[in-house]
């Protein structure tokens, strides 16, 4: 695989609670919890787009903790048709949701997939790099209730728009996060190609 095809991969983050949204207080208090990164936890989604054939799923499932450069990170995996093809590592911190790694490889500085604490309309930027490839990343935060398989959710959605710069490539990312559970729903649009991510389950390590 390119490396920009791995680029484009890693934007895409190929990557059950019906609260209603927090107070600000309890928003900074129970924030960690819109992505719950235990060992063994599990969601299962449906592929939605144009070409993946009916009943297509992706399995997502935090593989193991580890310790990389002094820092505990969620190893993510994510399995299609039985076979790994891709992995990152997420952390969260009291200032966010980051994805600090794909594929083995370092993001740095890390991504910010979700910023604590978390306010309707807040946005911010970052200028990253994976190995020798620049991204420049935007995003926005929203509101916003929807219903996916696994059921109704009252969710953060986060708009995120990276260009992999010098290539003329912008792909917009939209999350939905639920409290509890973690990304219930994934969008992304890449030039005239669109496709969609809907969690069907999630299981929790015990």
């Amino acid at each position: 695989m390119s490396k920009l095809s791995g680029m484009i991969l890693f934007v895409f983050g190929l990557t059950l609670s019906c609260q209603p949204l927090a107070t600000a207080q309890e928003k900074t208090q129970d924030s960690k919890s819109y992505y719950p990164l235990k060992a063994g936890n599990k969601w299962t989604y449906q592929i939605e787009s144009d070409t993946a054939a009916k009943g297509s799923k992706l399995i997502n499932q935090i593989a193991k903790i580890e310790k990389i450069d002094g820092v505990s990170l969620s190893r993510l995996e994510t399995t299609a048709k039985g076979k790994v093809v891709a992995s990152e590592h997420l952390s969260i911190t009291g200032k966010g949701i980051f994805r600090n790694r794909y594929n083995g490889t370092e993001v740095s500085p890390p991504i910010c997939m979700l910023k604590f604490p978390i306010k309707k309309d807040s946005t911010w930027k970052v200028e990253s790099k994976v190995g020798e490839e620049k991204l420049s990343v935007s995003c926005k935060l929203d509101e916003e209730e929807i219903e996916v398989p696994a059921g109704k959710f009252k969710t953060v959605k986060v708009v995120m728009d990276a260009e992999v710069v010098g290539a003329g490539i912008i792909v917009s990312t939209t999350y939905w996060f639920a409290q509890g559970v973690g990304i219930v729903k994934q969008h992304v649009n890449i030039n005239s190609m669109q496709f969609s991510i809907l969690l069907e389950k999630f299981e929790e390590e015990k």
